[in-house]
């Protein structure tokens, strides 16, 4: 009983010293957001803005003039005998733009492209493969929006 318990108690000691910290989480924020322009995808849009909101009236010192265009497409994966669709794939796009502000010079505009593909299978009910594939999209979206944030935490 004695080992169990001083095992239990130096690992929850190893664990909490190990310096583990959510790698999403605003204490990693270390930029700002002053501009924020987005276009294309209405649905993709209002999540990449939800979680840009947070950047927002940051105290950083880096800023960035940010924009995005998104835009998602469906195609035929693969077919059956009779050359109907059996499975789709979902893409999902996202340009970025991004420059920095500085008062000291005129910073270039850097571009950089995201972009993540989901093949899916097509469902009979058109109400459920509707709301699979807005779900998809969603989570592609938050997927996309995350590395965003990560290439502009580790560059800035």
């Amino acid at each position: 009983m004695i080992k169990k318990l001083t095992i239990l108690i130096l690992i929850i000691f190893g664990l909490t010293g190990c310096g583990y910290s959510p790698i999403y989480s605003n204490n990693n924020a270390n930029f700002g957001i002053s501009d924020l322009e987005i276009e294309g995808d209405e649905e993709i849009n209002y999540i990449i803005e939800n979680k840009l909101d947070r950047y927002f009236g940051n105290n950083s010192q880096k800023k960035y003039i940010i924009k995005i265009k998104t835009s998602h497409e469906k195609i035929s994966a693969t077919k059956d005998l009779t050359g109907s669709t059996t499975h789709f794939k979902l893409i999902v796009n996202l340009d970025l733009r991004y420059k920095k502000v500085s008062p000291e010079a005129e910073e270039e505009i850097k571009k950089l492209s995201f972009s993540e593909s989901l093949i899916i299978k097509k469902n009979q009910d058109n109400f459920v493969q509707n709301d699979y594939e807005k779900i998809s999209i969603k989570n592609i979206s938050e997927m996309l929006i995350n590395k965003v944030i990560l290439y502009l935490t580790r560059n800035s």
